[in-house]
């Protein structure tokens, strides 16, 4: 256990005398980068203590304890739903087939100008869409 312990700390002082060496060949190599970089470090760090000392405040526990003592001066009624006809049904079952008198009710037959003027639409249509083809 002993070793492993040495081992560890001896990976951990080669690492950091490795970036000690680039920090330095970075002074002596390029100093405005090297104080751009520091500088950049230091911002970083100082960000970090103030975000861990800064004091937050605690509004959501003064929240909470109002919302728990809500107290009620009335009893909750609940509104009346939107009334319906008396002979409205939800749901029909549909005929296979409509006899006779039910289509008469429903259906009413087209007068001849009713038929001529649709057919009068149509012709139009389509002479608008074949009079552009060559």
């Amino acid at each position: 256990m002993n070793e492993i312990v040495q081992n560890a700390i001896e990976k951990v002082k080669t690492v950091f005398s490795s970036v000690k060496n680039k920090i330095i060949e970075l002074y002596f190599d390029n100093k405005k980068v090297f104080f751009l970089l520091l500088s950049l470090c230091f911002i970083i760090f100082l960000c970090i203590v103030l975000l861990i000392f800064i004091p937050k405040e605690k509004k959501e526990s003064q929240n909470s304890a109002i919302q728990n003592h809500l107290e009620l001066s009335e009893k909750l009624l609940i509104p009346n739903g939107p009334e319906l006809p008396k002979d409205y049904t939800f749901s029909r079952k549909t005929k296979e087939k409509w006899t006779e008198e039910e289509a008469k009710v429903w259906f009413t037959e087209p007068s001849q100008k009713d038929i001529d003027s649709l057919s009068k639409s149509n012709d139009k249509m389509i002479n608008e869409i074949t009079g552009a083809a060559p």
